[in-house]
């Protein structure tokens, strides 16, 4: 393996050995998130922002997206990534959305232009408020969050190190303006039970606690684009992870492509049973929403794997799995 590939093999046990052996952190107090607004053209946008208050200088900084219809509060209590960030020392980010990201779907298009401004805007100005280390900013987001991220990677992969779309694929009538430059680093964990992203593609339910419809591609041709995109081996290494929490009702399995060009690495986490869900979820809907949702995997932590996988592309000393 030439020196130009990115995470060699040694580097991918690494990640399958952390989410094997980590668990989510404790978190702190919610009063450690700090809400503030920013004008972004003619519109007020709000955030959610933590940062460690230990750190000896700049961080690494995750930006969390929320799905449709949610907000950045709601994923920070869902997902806890500022619980993780206090003890592995990166910041996070949790913006708000005006209802929805523009994640290129027709159905989303009148919010793509600002969202996009808005996500370079908040970006700049925590790396100019000398908080956050401009080359180690990653992108990670569930459903609509999921499919902007993926759209994130394609637009904007010049402001970003790495991405994570969670229950989320390719909307079907974006993915063939999706040329990105370079190559790009991504993961992408999804359920093959959602009943709203699902697995083999096709239409996306619309209508109020589902989404504003559309059409998206199937989960296995996302991956493909990035893989080819990034140059990758056509076959992946395959890891049953532990059944941890066998009444769960699902199964994992981590498939990693190698020997991609840098900094393109490929990894897709398949939850086999998993709904339309986050890992290890903080929160529990009530019974009507989460028999719609799925089944929520226990086996993993959400936060824990993205971070495991960004903290590999980070080149800092926060890269550090522990």
């Amino acid at each position: 393996m030439g020196a130009e590939r990115l995470v060699p093999r040694l580097a991918a046990a690494a990640l399958l050995i952390a989410i094997a052996a980590c668990r989510a952190a404790p978190p702190p107090a919610d009063d450690a998130l700090q809400s503030a607004t920013m004008r972004v053209g003619n519109v007020e946008r709000s955030y959610h922002l933590y940062v460690p208050t230990d750190a000896p200088g700049r961080v690494p900084l995750v930006m969390v997206f929320h799905g449709g219809l949610g907000d950045g509060l709601k994923v920070a209590r869902q997902t806890r990534f500022h619980a993780l960030g206090a003890t592995r020392g990166f910041a996070v980010v949790y913006p708000d959305s005006v209802e929805h990201w523009g994640d290129g779907r027709s159905e989303t298009s009148r919010y793509a232009e600002g969202d996009i401004a808005f996500v370079r805007a908040l970006a700049e100005r925590l790396v100019r408020d000398g908080k956050v280390d401009p080359r180690r900013v990653f992108a990670t987001g569930a459903s609509n969050g999921g499919m902007f991220t993926l759209r994130l990677a394609c637009e904007a992969n010049d402001l970003f190190a790495g991405f994570a779309a969670v229950i989320a694929s390719f909307p079907a009538d974006y993915v063939g303006r999706c040329n990105p430059a370079r190559p790009v680093p991504v993961m992408l964990i999804n359920g093959t039970d959602d009943r709203l992203i699902k697995w083999e593609g096709g239409e996306i339910p619309s209508g109020r606690e589902r989404g504003v419809g559309g059409r998206v591609i199937p989960v296995r041709e996302t991956v493909a684009f990035w893989r080819q995109h990034n140059g990758c081996a056509s076959r992946p290494e395959t890891e049953a992870l532990p059944d941890h929490e066998p009444a769960d009702g699902t199964v994992v399995e981590l498939e990693r492509y190698h020997d991609c060009r840098a900094p393109g690495e490929v990894i897709l986490m398949r939850i086999v049973g998993g709904g339309h869900t986050w890992p290890d979820s903080a929160l529990e809907p009530p019974a009507i929403v989460s028999r719609i949702m799925g089944n929520v995997s226990r086996d993993v932590n959400g936060a824990e794997i993205v971070w495991h996988f960004f903290a590999l592309l980070s080149r800092g000393p926060s890269s550090d799995a522990h």
